[in-house]
């Protein structure tokens, strides 16, 4: 009926005229194949008004059941109701596979009410999953974005726009998790609808207007991104004197990769998995070698970099499945591509230009249309990487492109967007919750954008609070430099390494110059003379070196540095290179100003359940360490667990923000003191517990007597009786054992580990099982243990540290009721100090 109404007209006119039987036989032809389109092409709906539509269970543990109830809509008198709890997998329920034709634009709609998901489930969106036309052939997907927290108990509609991709034959739906993991649910679905469209509209949010006047201003120029032709004049004569050493660096990082040339592609790897992060490297290359070939004109640096950019073009997927262009790869690449295509622009040749462009344009717009969408996991995760890496590859795409793709001001305008609220949300103090490694990682990316935002858009983001104290973390997180190594020379807090993965002397010369901080510059240098930076930028070396900057060493900054938004505190006995190092954490998750800002978990994925826990460093080893990077558990921790449970958002491989989030918990620091003898700490890590658990109150006090000495009290208050347990993690993995006293010796090292309050209590020194990355227990790790069974519990132990064949300091305790008095005695040459902790002050919320 439709084709008659539409064509019959058109084919009947168009054969008269014609008057040919051939002509007439091609229209035929055409007429059935644009029936057959019409036909696949139908609306599709779901509207549970006589079954269930044929929606399906994808768990025996899932109910999936139709309610003659009224709906979303006035004119609905029927939902879904889908409820239970699932062990895996992605989906709670699906349907069957329908007819879709491939390059046809729709719009999927869905009305869905959620009210209620478990504790760790996020909550659930729609999906499109696409087939070939054998179905074992999976195209990719599309998502809604995914239903809002704060509409819990009321009726969304989720929506999605989107071209079906080349190949696709038929497709399915599924009510999407949004975890692999465990999950629970009950919500309601109603009025669903597929129907083809003309055009997938952009979306409002994401538009740059005005165009800045800095950015039409090259719309016919290249280069455009941090270099201009003066610019280039600039550095090519820089390169000859204060830069010299920069451009040795840089080249002897671009010389091997024209010798390697690119990889081949490999669908798995070893370490990566679905994200392909190996490509990563590949990103990383291209703008190495095409700065060396604009401040060079080394024939050689072009070709490469055009054969790294055709390499990447080529590759096959960006991610695997759902990964396939829509994470760390992809921003990784885009970033890559982008420079190449514009530093090179003019000697690049046509073909080449055209495979980047269009690999560009096509990349791009699938990221872009699946982050406007709400379909990547990230879009809204304003304190986490994923999000920062794949922006700022999005935007200097556009950048590159703008003036010759259609839609470069959106994802121009989608980076700025993303950026101004990432800004907006820092906490002031500097610090990050995703520790040294990951804030390299974040802070690359973030000054990326920066700089081409204030240099062609106009926007200054450098103004913030914690821009202003961010080198200071890296300072004060870094280790004593004495004991410096490629492998071993950063605090490594949360997921992070002890060594370095971007940089970071180019990242501190970027803000000994934004700052004027002469601290940043000696940083970096000291690092770049110890030769142990990572690869990642070097190029940002020569874009970001100020040598009017002179460097200042640290010696007189303060020796400890709170950090009082995440609540981190950095305590050394000086500033030689060769001295100790404690640092402590008790703080909020993402910090207390994020816990104010969001009411949704906004990136802590690498976060540890670790308040009340602390590292120990000296004499040029690690004494006391972190876990590392692996499934989260309280109990791989230095600090408390409550009858064999730890801290709120454990038990997983990510850190779950959604629980300590949904309990307002704010574990904090109490005091931060130094002198020069002495420094005091305490923390009260209580909210960091499940209520349930019956932790009235667990505040833990360290008194670090320099260098050599730290006494560590707790004191833990339960509801009833309960089994409490101390943990703590040395570096070495054996002990010697005199009685409570455990000798443990590392490379040059003894460490004295001594529990000072026995009474009641189980002392033992034993390795445990530690999860894996997995969740699996199969790692071991060695762990000093003290256990009891008690309603209060005031416990204190010393540990003391020396070279080995010296001697060690001695920690002696007197109780005199609610005063504990510790005395360290170093021998003769140096009287006995003193510390006295009064329990009833101890018990203040805020301390001196």
């Amino acid at each position: 009926m439709i084709f008659d109404r539409n064509f019959s007209w058109y084919f009947h006119g168009q054969f008269m005229y014609t008057q040919s039987r051939w002509y007439g036989w091609v229209l035929v032809l055409l007429v059935c194949l644009a029936t057959g389109v019409l036909a696949a092409a139908a609306p599709l709906r779901w509207s549970f008004e006589t079954g269930t539509s044929g929606w399906k269970p994808r768990d025996k543990t899932i109910q999936v059941e139709r309610l003659a109830e009224p709906g979303a809509t006035p004119e609905s008198r029927a939902c879904l109701r889908i409820h239970g709890t699932i062990a895996g997998g992605w989906n709670y329920a699906q349907t069957e596979r329908q007819p879709l034709v491939a390059g046809q634009n729709y719009r999927l709609s869905a009305w869905v009410r959620v009210d209620r998901v478990g504790p760790r489930t996020p909550m659930p969106c729609l999906k499109c999953e696409f087939l070939a036309q054998n179905p074992n052939n999976a195209l990719g997907r599309v998502n809604t974005e995914t239903y809002a927290e704060k509409n819990l108990g009321k009726w969304q509609l989720l929506t999605a726009e989107f071209t079906a991709p080349t190949g696709t034959a038929l497709c399915w739906l599924g009510l999407e998790k949004g975890t692999g993991q465990a999950a629970e649910i009950e919500m309601r679905l109603g009025e669903i609808q597929l129907e083809p469209i003309a055009k997938v509209s952009r979306r409002e949010p994401f538009r740059l207007d005005p165009i800045p006047a800095a950015l039409e201003a090259v719309r016919s120029a290249h280069p455009r991104i941090y270099l201009s032709a003066a610019r280039l004049v600039e550095l090519r004569q820089a390169i000859q004197g204060t830069h010299a050493p920069l451009w040795q660096k840089l080249r002897v990082v671009a010389d091997p990769l024209v010798k390697s040339g690119p990889p081949a592609y490999r669908e798995q790897d070893r370490s990566s998995g679905e994200e392909q992060l190996w490509q990563r490297e590949v990103g990383n290359a291209m703008p190495t070698l095409a700065l060396a070939y604009r401040l060079s004109g080394d024939k050689r640096y072009l070709d490469s970099a055009r054969a790294w950019a055709l390499a990447s073009c080529g590759y096959k997927t960006w991610g695997l499945g759902r990964m396939d262009g829509m994470d760390l790869a992809t921003g990784h690449q885009l970033f890559g591509l982008s420079m190449v295509y514009d530093w090179c622009h003019d000697d690049l040749d046509e073909p080449a230009r055209k495979t980047i462009r269009e690999t560009l344009v096509r990349r791009t717009g699938a990221m872009f249309a699946a982050a406007a969408n709400g379909k990547t996991y990230w879009h809204r995760s304003y304190l986490q990487n994923h999000l920062w890496v794949n922006a700022c590859g999005m935007t200097m795409a556009g950048l590159a492109l703008y003036g010759e793709a259609e839609d470069a001001p959106h994802w121009i305008a989608f980076g700025l967007d993303k950026f101004k609220q990432t800004m907006a949300v820092l906490g002031p103090d500097g610090a990050s919750h995703e520790g040294v490694g990951y804030w390299e990682y974040g802070v690359e990316y973030m000054l990326k954008f920066m700089a081409v935002a204030r240099e062609r858009l106009e926007v200054n983001l450098y103004s913030g609070d914690w821009w202003k104290n961010t080198a200071a973390y890296a300072q004060y997180l870094v280790l004593p430099r004495a004991a410096w190594t490629r492998e071993n020379c950063i605090v490594d807090l949360a997921d992070c390494p002890r060594n370095h993965w971007y940089g970071p002397e180019y990242l501190l010369r970027a803000l000994a110059h934004e700052y004027r901080d002469g601290h940043a510059q000696w940083l970096a240098e000291q690092m770049d003379s110890a030769r142990i930076c990572a690869g990642g930028a070097p190029w940002l070396n020569l874009l970001w070196y100020d040598p009017a900057i002179a460097p200042v060493a640290p010696d007189r900054l303060p020796t400890l540095r709170h950090f009082k938004d995440l609540e981190i505190v950095s305590a050394r006995s000086d500033w030689s290179g060769k001295e100790s190092l404690l640092v402590f954490k008790c703080g909020p998750f993402l910090g207390h100003e994020a816990m104010e800002k969001f009411t949704y978990d906004a990136g802590s994925g690498h976060v540890h359940p670790d308040a009340n826990h602390f590292v120990l460093f000296g004499g040029g080893e690690w004494l006391m360490r972190d876990d590392g990077y692996r499934a989260k558990a309280t109990s791989q921790h230095n600090t408390l667990l409550v009858n064999g449970s730890g801290q709120l958002g454990e038990g997983q491989m990510w850190f779950s923000g959604s629980q300590p989030l949904a309990a307002k918990a704010q574990p904090r620091i109490l005091r931060a003191s130094s002198t020069p003898e002495v420094d005091r700490l305490s923390g009260d890590a209580t909210e960091a517990y499940p209520r349930k658990l019956g932790l009235q109150r667990y505040v833990r006090h360290l008194l670090f007597v320099k260098p050599d000495v730290l006494i560590v009290a707790d004191d833990i208050t339960m509801d009833r009786p309960a089994d409490l347990e101390l943990r703590f993690h040395p570096e070495a993995k054996t002990a010697q054992r005199e009685g409570n006293q455990f000798s443990l010796r590392g490379a040059n090292v003894v460490l004295n580990f001594m529990p000072l309050t026995t009474e009641s209590v189980n002392v033992t020194a034993e390795e445990l099982g530690a999860a894996d990355r997995h969740g699996a227990k199969s790692d071991r790790q060695f762990t000093l243990r003290l256990a009891t069974k008690q309603t209060h519990w005031r416990n204190a132990v010393a540990l003391s540290w020396a070279r080995t064949g010296e001697p060690l300091p001695q920690i002696q305790l007197e109780r005199r009721g609610e005063t504990w008095t510790f005395q360290v005695s170093r021998g003769a040459r140096t009287g006995p100090r003193t510390e006295v902790l009064d329990w009833t002050q101890a018990g203040a919320s805020k301390l001196p």
